[in-house]
């Protein structure tokens, strides 16, 4: 009996055992690929949500995969997608949300970990807040 049906079955297979993970990685593991495209008035709010909370939070939108907070994807995304009057409203609410972590901080009495308060203020809070409100669930 020949060995090469038993060769090229062992090609293949070692060739799938490398190419199906690369892909795989490759579709949802470059943090670039996954952000699509974002309206340029939110970039700042980005590289500022990256620097200052991507290590703690998860956030599609922003590419981040935090071990330590809660994910914002479920935390802040509306339960639907809002349309209309509804999705002002719910965006202003997401915003206010948002806003008030960034500058009160989390307590451990409410929240399992502390997220500190004052991590950002002003025009870089407000900046953060918008671009977590208007890409919460969007992934």
């Amino acid at each position: 009996m020949s060995k090469k049906p038993f060769v090229i079955f062992g090609v293949l297979l070692v060739a799938l055992a490398v190419l199906v993970p690369l892909w795989a990685f490759g579709a949802d593991g470059d943090p670039e690929a996954r952000t699509g495209s974002l309206d340029p008035s939110l970039e700042h709010g980005k590289e500022l949500f990256d620097v200052n909370c991507g290590t703690c939070h998860t956030l599609y939108a922003a590419g981040t995969d935090g071990n330590f907070g809660p994910d914002l994807d479920e935390v802040i995304a509306p339960a639907g997608p809002p349309t209309g009057k509804t999705a002002a409203a719910t965006i202003k609410g997401a915003k206010g949300r948002v806003l008030n972590a960034i500058e009160k901080g989390v307590d451990s009495t409410t929240t399992p970990g502390r997220m500190p308060a004052g991590i950002l203020s002003g025009a870089q809070a407000d900046a953060v807040a918008e671009f977590v409100a208007q890409t919460a669930g969007q992934g």
